[in-house]
């Protein structure tokens, strides 16, 4: 017996290392204690919704037809013809995205593409076709900040459909100037500020705008044109995405003006 335990401590010397068990480190020792369903750590969750970072472009139009029963065409050699509302958006939006629900953030730079015309109002009853004002922009742009709520249809995972409204606010930048048409000084209800004898105070506008040193009135200054305008957004597009790592947008519908455009953004 004296022998068998002199020899044990012997054999153990002499037994291999890698047949050894090994220390188990605090990560092992603890993983009975794991539930293995459970993330192995806090990155490893993820959020329930995504996020766009984009640029978004539009172009914005009012069709003639909906202009023609309140201002007139002129579309003879009579009266300058009438100028056409286009103007171009370029921007920036962020989007949160969930399963159905899109948050869409933007803000953006308008350039109206309107030039200096003869603006006639159509009289009823009695047409007068030299009552117009001549309108002529000067460095006129705005900056729109909006949101709008997008519902998102999927049709398969890399197409889907959004239908959508907001609001938001223009402002203003640059001026309208507008010469407005001479009255007869001799008419107490007439406009006698248009009265100067050496700017056609019985010419049309679309002549007293060649002939007088100053307009007669800049529209944001006084007041027509309002420095801040409401916005409004209604919106019809299509979305394709892209292994959840970047989306293209197109779209149409109302953004004050009738209008078709895109966004391009980064997923993440």
């Amino acid at each position: 017996m004296f022998s068998l335990l002199l020899l044990a401590p012997l054999s153990l010397a002499a037994t291999p290392a890698a047949a050894l068990p090994s220390p188990l480190s605090p990560a092992q020792r603890n993983a009975d204690d794991v539930d293995p369903d459970a993330p192995a750590d806090a990155a490893a969750k993820k959020r329930p919704y995504l996020m766009e970072i984009g640029f978004r472009g539009r172009y914005m139009t009012v069709p003639n037809g909906i202009l023609d029963p309140f201002v007139n065409a002129h579309e003879d050699d009579t009266y300058p013809q009438r100028p056409d509302i286009n103007a171009y958006t370029l921007g920036l939006e962020f989007v949160v995205k969930e399963a159905s629900a899109n948050g869409i953030f933007y803000v953006e730079y308008l350039n109206p593409m309107i030039e200096a015309g003869y603006w006639d109002d159509a009289d009823r009853g009695s047409p007068d076709d030299d009552d117009g004002s001549w309108v002529e922009p000067q460095n006129l742009a705005v900056i729109v900040i909006g949101a709008d709520y997008a519902y998102e249809v999927h049709a398969t995972e890399w197409l889907s459909f959004l239908f959508g409204a907001g609001l938001g606010a223009g402002i203003v930048l640059g001026d309208l100037y507008e010469w407005q048409a001479g009255e007869d000084p001799a008419n107490p209800e007439g406009n006698n500020n248009n009265n100067d004898p050496a700017c056609g105070p019985l010419a049309p506008a679309f002549e007293r705008r060649d002939i007088c040193a100053v307009p007669d009135a800049k529209l944001k200054e006084d007041g027509d044109l309002p420095p801040v305008l409401p916005w409004v957004d209604i919106n019809v597009g299509v979305r394709f995405n892209i292994s959840n790592r970047a989306s293209i947008r197109l779209e149409g519908g109302l953004h004050n003006m009738f209008y078709g455009g895109g966004a391009v953004s980064v997923v993440f």
